[in-house]
């Protein structure tokens, strides 16, 4: 059996990205219920025998605020508004720790409900193609495994997969270096460092990250395990489900 350690990243005084309220009014309202999600994280790794992590501070010994492009350091709130890019390059300095033999990462806004089956045997590097949007001329221009770019809300590494994409990004961080094909989103490091390493790439079925804006409404998740309230229209449905007592 492996151990496995379950990682979430909460800086700048939020979980998430707070969206501007002409485009998603509901984004603050939302970003009280992570900690409500976050016990469903806590319950599910409690059941399984996993550990878990929260990460509250920045890293002491790199820069990552550049990655914001914006003059915000790290004493900035950003509970009041706005997107901490930044932030998410987080957990990619923490998917290595010898003490396990695997690392599962997982964004603020995912509900684990408590009918979630355990994690799946991890093998390199897996992850749940993202829906949000067409990658395609990324997926063309760096070779990207599957033509599927992944969602990086949640990730599931091995030690050896965990190792390399840390390294991968350390070494980005210490250089400053720009978002791949000038996409900005921790993603695309994460997708060109998954072409550079093939070997490591896997896929996982949508189960693993139901990514609510991405599919038809629906008040019924008893067919997934990781029930990911992203993006702005994400927002709204998780103050909808959880007023409905669909979260518990």
């Amino acid at each position: 059996m492996q151990k496995i350690l379950i990682i979430q990243v909460e800086v700048g005084g939020t979980g998430g990205y707070v969206y501007n309220p002409d485009v998603s009014p509901d984004a603050k309202e939302a970003s009280k219920l992570f900690g409500k999600l976050t016990t469903t994280v806590e319950r599910y790794c409690e059941k399984h025998g996993y550990d878990y992590r929260k990460i509250n501070e920045y890293p002491k010994d790199l820069d990552i605020t550049y990655f914001n492009y914006s003059s915000k350091g790290e004493s900035y709130d950003f509970s009041t508004g706005g997107k901490n890019k930044c932030s998410t390059l987080i957990r990619y300095l923490n998917m290595f720790d010898d003490d396990y033999d695997a690392i599962v990462t997982l964004d603020n806004d995912i509900w684990i409900p408590a009918w979630a089956e355990p994690l799946p045997e991890i093998k390199g590097h897996h992850g749940v193609e993202d829906l949000g949007k067409s990658y395609a001329g990324f997926n063309q221009k760096f070779g990207v495994p599957f033509n599927k770019f992944i969602n990086g809300g949640v990730q599931m590494v091995n030690k050896k997969a965990g190792k390399s994409l840390c390294e991968y990004v350390t070494e980005a961080v210490k250089t400053k270096a720009p978002p791949v094909g000038n996409l900005h989103t921790d993603q695309s490091f994460m997708n060109h460092w998954r072409a550079q390493n093939i070997h490591h790439a896997y896929l996982l079925p949508i189960k693993w990250n139901y990514m609510v804006d991405c599919h038809e409404r629906t008040f019924d998740y008893k067919d997934y395990n990781f029930i990911h309230y992203a993006g702005w229209k994400g927002r709204t449905t998780l103050i909808q489900d959880y007023s409905k007592g669909i979260i518990e």
